[in-house]
């Protein structure tokens, strides 16, 4: 009996097949041992390549970016005479007009009130660059922010802090006093902001962008 002769293209074919296999084979136990399972938090959802760092939680639930705040803690502090714009209505320019001694005045800051005294704070950090007492404005405390930042607090009562002393945001530096302004308000704080060699209405800086201002 004559044994039949492969034909030339079997065993080629025969060989690319185990090679083919192996390879495959190959890379499917790289790829096993190559696996890295993903780690769980305490809710049981994986945490991509296992970066999880058991803190991340409540660092984002502390971390929240800074604001300007205003210079008052008191919840029944009102503003009741606000900053004359020279672009309003002629309704919000009369609302901001101070009458005293027989003059009409635009109010270059907004005057606080309250049926008590108050607490007033620096609405950010800087360094105080004045400390004095006038005769109409009463007890008055300038602080210096940034070269372009400074803010003014007058018809303040007794003063807390001292010409070059630091303060940081929210820190008390006076406390509200009595002012001549106006015959009705024993309670006050008149505010004024000086920003890039203007006054400006404080209503408005306190929504001003914190990191913009600290850079100045």
């Amino acid at each position: 009996m004559k044994r039949k002769k492969l034909r030339g293209y079997v065993i080629p074919t025969i060989c690319l097949i185990l090679i083919c296999t192996i390879l495959f084979s190959s890379y499917k136990m790289y790829e096993i041992l190559s696996y890295e399972a993903p780690v769980k938090d305490n809710d049981n959802e994986p945490v991509i390549n296992g970066n999880y760092n058991e803190n991340d939680e409540m660092v984002n639930a502390t971390t929240s970016s800074k604001s300007i705040i205003r210079p008052y803690v008191l919840d029944s502090v009102t503003a009741t005479i606000p900053f004359y714009n020279r672009e309003g209505t002629e309704e919000e320019q009369t609302a901001a007009l101070i009458y005293y001694e027989g003059i009409y005045m635009p109010n270059t800051g907004v005057l606080y009130t309250a049926n008590e005294v108050f607490d007033c704070v620096a609405v950010l950090d800087g360094v105080v660059k004045n400390v004095k007492e006038d005769s109409i404005m009463g007890n008055i405390v300038e602080i210096e922010h940034t070269n372009s930042l400074t803010t003014i607090y007058q018809n303040l009562g007794e003063v807390k802090v001292t010409i070059g002393a630091s303060v940081k945001q929210g820190d008390i530096i006076a406390l509200s006093g009595n002012n001549t302004l106006t015959s009705d308000n024993s309670n006050a704080l008149h505010f004024e902001v000086f920003y890039k060699g203007e006054l400006i209405n404080p209503e408005e800086f306190y929504l001003y962008d914190y990191e913009e201002v600290i850079n100045e």
